[in-house]
């Protein structure tokens, strides 16, 4: 409040800039009858993420309502540094070789990344 008049915080005060920022889209189809176990490798590695990269502002794994085989990533990135944290973490390794092992999935992962041009 300041002289008895609320003040409201600009849109952007304490909040991270978000133009600049890495946006990856992705889709993974779970191999047949594979989709539960698919969807529990998928949370536990996503819980990984986020505790482990600080630069990785959002991790989150979606699975179609229409096709319970089919997964679709949403991740967001501080800037191109944290994308390639994220790319060289050993627990994604990890992550990709027990993907495989297991036989978890059919055909690699559809991925598509994109930069904000916007705040």
């Amino acid at each position: 409040m300041h002289g008895g008049v609320l003040s409201r915080p600009s849109p952007t005060q304490g909040m991270f800039q978000m133009a600049n920022t890495l946006t990856v889209v992705a889709r993974i189809r779970a191999a047949k009858d594979k989709g539960d176990a698919l969807a529990a490798l998928l949370s536990e590695q996503a819980s990984v993420v986020r505790n482990a990269e600080p630069g990785c502002l959002v991790y989150r794994v979606h699975r179609s309502t229409k096709d319970p085989g089919l997964f679709l990533f949403y991740e967001m990135y501080a800037d191109d540094a944290a994308f390639d944290v994220h790319r060289g973490a050993p627990h994604l390794a990890a992550y990709r070789q027990r993907r495989e092992q297991e036989g978890l999935t059919d055909a690699p992962a559809e991925v598509e990344v994109f930069r904000s041009i916007t705040e």
